[in-house]
C-alpha cells in the first residue's frame, strides 16, 4: 500500500512537471508568435497629409514598409492653393531627419523677415527673424512628400478612407466582441469606406482632427474647444510689389479688434487673413462667423470641417458681393494704405471662417497611443491646435519624427515604441496647444 502511494505520488509529480513543461512551451510558443508578428509588421497609416506621408518616409528609411490610405482622391481636394504654411525649426528639423528638407525647399520660399505694415501711413518696418522659416502651400508640401514616399517604396492608396479599426482576438482572425482596437489580440483589422477590410499589426492615425482611428479607441477622450476669435480669408492673385521673403502683419492703430496677416504664395499672389476678436461682431454685425457645428456633425464635411472653412463659392453671389462691399468700406476707413496696395481684387473672394477650434485630450493619463501599443496618433488626430502661432503643421511633422525615433530606440519594436511615444509626446505638445489657444482668446481655468 505504501509502495503504491509512493508510485502514485511520483506519477503525480511527473504529471505536474509535464504540465509545467507544456505550459512553459505554450508561453515560449506564444512569445515566438508575438515576436514573429513584430517581425512581420504590416503598418497602415490612415491619412495622407504631411504628417502621415512623413511618417511613411521615416519608416521606410529604417526598413519598415507601410501603406498610406488617404480619403481624398487628389491633394487639392484637401486644401486650397492659398493655404500657406511657414515651416519653423520643428518642421524643418523633422524634414531633415527624413532627408526630405532639400527637396521641399525647391517648392518653398525662405521667410527671413516679419514686416510690420502701418495700415494708415504705409510705413514698413522689416524685423529680421532669428531663424528663417520656409513658406510653402499645403498642397505643394503634400505633393513633394508623396513623390518622395513613392520613390522610397511606400504604397499610397488615394480615395480610400479608414472608417474604424478593431482588434483581432485570436489566430483564427475573429474580432473581439468589444470591437476596440485597444484590446489584446493577434493584430488589427482596418475597416475602409468602400466596405473592404484589411489586416494590420499597427495603425498610425494621421487622419486629422475628426480622426476615425481615434474614435475607434474608447480610452481616447477629447474636448473640442472653441475660441472667441475667427478669421476672414482672401487671396490676392497678383503680387503688386510685395516682398516674397517675409510675412506681413498689418494693423490699424484706430481698430484694435482685428489685424491682418499676409503671406506671399509660391507662384504668385498673396494669402491674406483678417484675424478678428469676437467683440468685433457687435460693431460690424456683417462679420458674424458661421454657426458652430453640432458635435454629431463633426467631421462630416471632410477638409472643410478640418480647417473650419466655409468657401465663398458656397455662398450666394449676392452674399459674396455684400461681404466684399462691407470690407471695402472698412478697409478704406481703417486701413487706407493697405487698401491702396491691394485694391478691390482681394476682397472679391473673401470668406468668413468659423471660430478657431482646437482639441484637448482629457483623462487621468494623457496618451497618444492605445493600451496594447498597436495604435498611435500623430498630427491633428492627436493634438490639433488653433492657427495663431503657425505650429499645427510643424508639431505634426515633429510628432512623426518623434514616433520613428522611439521605434529606432526600441530596436524596431513598434509596440514598445508606440507606448513610449504615446506617453511622452503629450508633455511636449500640449503646452504649445494651450499657448496657441490663449493667443486666440482662450483662458485656462
Amino acid at each position: 500500500s505504501t509502495r503504491r502511494q509512493d508510485i502514485g505520488t511520483l506519477n503525480l509529480k511527473r504529471a505536474r512537471t509535464r504540465a509545467r513543461e507544456r505550459a512553459s512551451g505554450k508561453r515560449e510558443t506564444a512569445m515566438i508568435e508575438e515576436e514573429k508578428v513584430e517581425d512581420e509588421q504590416k503598418v497602415i497609416i490612415a491619412g495622407g497629409g504631411p504628417a502621415g506621408l512623413l511618417a511613411s518616409i521615416l519608416f521606410s528609411n529604417i526598413g519598415i514598409q507601410s501603406t498610406v490610405l488617404e480619403r481624398a482622391t487628389e491633394p487639392d481636394q484637401w486644401s486650397t492653393r492659398s493655404y500657406t504654411i511657414v515651416l519653423n525649426e520643428r518642421g524643418k528639423g523633422a524634414l531633415e531627419r527624413a532627408r526630405c528638407l532639400e527637396s521641399v525647399k525647391a517648392f518653398g520660399m525662405d521667410r527671413e523677415f516679419v514686416y510690420m505694415f502701418d495700415a494708415q501711413t504705409g510705413d514698413l518696418q522689416a524685423i529680421p527673424k532669428e531663424s528663417p522659416g520656409l513658406g510653402i502651400t499645403r498642397p505643394m508640401l503634400v505633393e513633394c512628400l508623396e513623390k518622395l514616399a513613392l520613390e522610397r517604396g511606400v504604397v499610397i492608396r488615394r480615395g480610400i478612407g479608414v472608417e474604424s479599426v478593431t482588434a483581432v482576438a485570436d489566430s483564427r482572425g475573429e474580432e473581439k466582441e468589444s470591437g476596440s482596437a485597444a484590446g489584446k489580440g493577434k493584430g488589427l483589422r482596418v475597416h475602409l469606406n468602400d466596405g473592404a477590410c484589411v489586416p494590420a499589426t499597427h495603425v498610425i492615425g494621421a487622419d486629422g482632427k475628426w480622426s476615425k482611428v481615434r474614435q475607434s479607441i474608447p480610452s481616447f477622450h477629447v474636448n473640442h474647444i472653441t475660441c472667441p476669435s475667427f478669421g476672414v480669408h482672401m487671396t490676392l492673385e497678383t503680387e503688386n510689389g510685395w516682398e516674397r521673403n517675409g510675412t506681413y502683419v498689418i494693423r490699424s492703430p484706430e481698430e484694435p479688434l482685428f489685424y491682418l496677416i499676409a503671406s506671399p504664395l509660391h507662384d504668385a499672389g498673396l494669402s491674406i487673413t483678417m484675424v478678428c476678436k469676437d467683440q468685433i461682431t457687435a460693431k460690424y454685425p456683417w462679420l458674424e462667423p458661421p454657426a458652430e457645428m453640432r458635435p454629431e456633425d463633426y467631421g462630416r464635411g471632410g477638409w472643410k470641417d478640418e480647417y473650419s472653412v466655409v468657401p465663398a463659392a458656397e455662398a450666394s453671389g449676392a452674399g459674396v458681393t455684400a461681404l466684399a462691399n462691407h470690407l471695402e468700406k472698412l478697409f478704406r476707413e481703417k486701413l487706407p494704405a493697405f487698401y491702396a496696395a491691394v485694391g478691390k481684387e482681394a476682397l472679391q473672394n473673401a470668406r468668413i471662417n468659423r471660430r478657431g477650434n482646437w482639441m484637448q485630450m482629457t483623462g487621468e493619463e494623457i496618451t497618444f497611443s492605445a493600451e496594447n501599443g498597436r495604435v498611435a496618433l500623430i498630427g491633428d488626430a492627436a493634438h490639433s491646435m488653433t492657427a495663431s502661432m503657425g505650429e499645427g503643421c510643424n508639431t505634426a511633422l515633429e510628432s512623426a519624427a518623434r514616433l520613428v525615433d522611439a521605434v529606432e530606440n526600441h530596436g524596431n519594436s513598434l509596440s514598445k515604441a508606440i507606448l513610449e511615444y504615446g506617453s511622452e509626446r503629450p508633455k511636449e505638445v500640449q503646452p504649445i496647444q494651450e499657448m496657441s489657444a490663449e493667443r486666440n482668446g482662450w483662458k485656462k481655468e
